[in-house]
């Protein structure tokens, strides 16, 4: 695959409320090593994690880290909430580096992709199905009102079967 250079896209950075994180959590062997490339300091992903006994590698574009040029780290597991404009070059990169991957993504049209139909017939792929829709935050770290599309988890080799339903519960938070 060739090296993408990323180009931070402002449509592509909503962040993750902390309840979210939980649901995938929950299917981690304790003490992990996990990296979430898209992440800073601040994600919900990089607070719940660490406070729950796993290392955290974290990295950002805008601190540096673009994920199509970094060597991987040494972890066992790579979760995070991709940039939307380049889910197909992100699960190409994430297949190819060969760890278990959990990414939160809109599902919407998943399938409609021929390149990700392929990638999905030959390869494992897990789907972590999330209830009730996912409130991102912009960039003020407000809940988005009305979210008009349904996400959850796209992985591989983190889920026991290849589709899984989790209710979110809202209250859980940092």
């Amino acid at each position: 695959m060739a090296q993408i250079q990323y180009q931070f896209r402002k449509r592509d950075e909503y962040f993750t409320p902390s309840y979210a994180v939980y649901p995938i959590m929950k299917r981690l062997r304790p003490g992990a090593v996990i990296w979430c490339p898209f992440d800073t300091a601040d994600s919900a992903y990089v607070k719940v994690f660490s406070r729950n006994g796993f290392r955290v590698i974290y990295g950002h574009i805008q601190t540096g880290q673009d994920f199509f040029q970094t060597d991987t780290p040494d972890c066992d597991y790579i979760i995070s909430n991709p940039p939307y404009s380049l889910k197909n070059e992100v699960l190409e990169r994430l297949y190819a580096i060969g760890k278990p991957f959990a990414m939160l993504i809109n599902f919407q049209g998943i399938f409609d992709s021929q390149k990700r139909f392929q990638m999905f017939k030959e390869r494992r792929v897990e789907m972590l199905w999330l209830s009730p829709r996912v409130a991102y935050m912009t960039e003020g770290r407000q809940p988005r009102q009305g979210v008009p599309f349904q996400s959850g988890y796209l992985c591989s080799g983190i889920c026991e079967n290849q589709l899984e339903f989790e209710y979110l519960d809202r209250q859980e938070k940092e």
